[in-house]
């Protein structure tokens, strides 16, 4: 027996050891909970008793980070946009949502320098860039269609988040999208907002996995959602230890730290207005032609095994993408 529970102990030992959960980090993304859950080491010290490493990857990019779910490089999309989560559905890769993370309406913007463009309309026959399939693309469309006019009204550039800024701040591009870090800067050094998401849409990132790694991992999820629980009682509870960690994270000021604290809804779960809202999302972007089908991102029961303690009437904490 002895000899058994040393072979046993073993076989635990080298199926643990060399054992890591890839997430993703977004640089330059006023994601407070996962800034809180990797600065403190919250997400690194629940998994360390186990020997499971955690390994962060930065990828800005919405639908790639979706890719790279699918591809199974990545296990946790720690701050991904349901936009692109739609997107990728279109493309037949299917994603899990553990958790929420924010709402972020006011803090994604069209922008501009150009002092003779003062609305939406005035962008017509003129250069716009942003990231192409996510929610900066979302805006955008969202933003020509309340002005009657539609992509091809302007001259659309897809570019990265990095790229779009240094176009704009260069005078290459007439108007672009931008968020956070770069959204601040721009409007300091004079660029004005001609719409913000407010009254346009409803911004949603979320915490999303593979399906392949809900079912292999149903206990890495929920400890997932755990520790991101406890970042919010952190938040909650040590506010400006928080912001301070945001700040110094993103290379900003604390006061423009708690700017964006008071204009980001932080929430863990999405609520009825949220779902309303992903349905109108994928009724928008299928008439945009960004999916080439409907798609269904609440299908009945998926993972409903994994975390639905905070299941309630009007609210969901997991739920899936699937194209039934």
């Amino acid at each position: 027996m002895r000899v058994l529970f040393c072979i046993l102990s073993l076989f635990v030992a080298f199926n643990l050891f060399g054992k890591e959960i890839n997430v993703t980090y977004p640089t330059g993304m006023f994601h407070l909970q996962l800034i809180v859950m990797r600065k403190k080491g919250l997400l690194q010290k629940e998994f360390a008793k186990d020997g499971v490493k955690i390994k962060f990857h930065d990828i800005t990019n919405g639908l790639e980070q979706a890719r790279a779910a699918s591809d199974g490089k990545i296990d946790v999309c720690a701050s991904l946009n349901t936009t692109s989560i739609i997107t990728a559905a279109g493309q037949n890769i299917k994603l899990s949502i553990i958790r929420a993370v924010s709402n972020p309406t006011n803090t994604l913007a069209l922008l501009t320098l150009k002092p003779n463009i003062k609305s939406v309309k005035d962008l017509k026959g003129k250069s716009v860039a942003c990231i192409r399939g996510g929610t900066f693309h979302q805006l955008l469309l969202e933003a020509l269609a309340k002005n009657n006019m539609n992509i091809k009204d302007v001259n659309y550039l897809p570019m990265s988040i990095s790229q779009t800024y240094s176009a704009m701040l260069d005078g290459k591009v007439d108007a672009a999208v931008l968020t956070i870090t770069q959204m601040l800067d721009a409007k300091k050094r004079g660029a004005r907002v001609l719409t913000t998401a407010k009254g346009l849409m409803r911004p949603k990132l979320v915490v999303a996995v593979s399906k392949s790694f809900a079912k292999n991992h149903p206990d890495w999820v929920k400890r997932y959602i755990k520790v991101q629980d406890e970042a919010m009682e952190f938040i909650k509870n040590h506010k400006r230890e928080a912001l301070e960690l945001a700040a110094k994270d993103l290379g900003i000021s604390y006061q423009d730290a708690e700017w964006l604290y008071n204009n980001t809804k932080l929430i863990n779960t999405l609520n009825r207005d949220d779902i309303k809202s992903l349905r109108k999302d994928i009724d928008f972007l299928y008439q945009q032609k960004l999916i080439p089908r409907k798609v269904n991102i609440l299908s009945k029961g998926a993972g409903i095994e994994i975390a639905f303690k905070n299941f309630v009437k009007d609210q969901i904490s997991l739920c899936a993408v699937s194209n039934k």
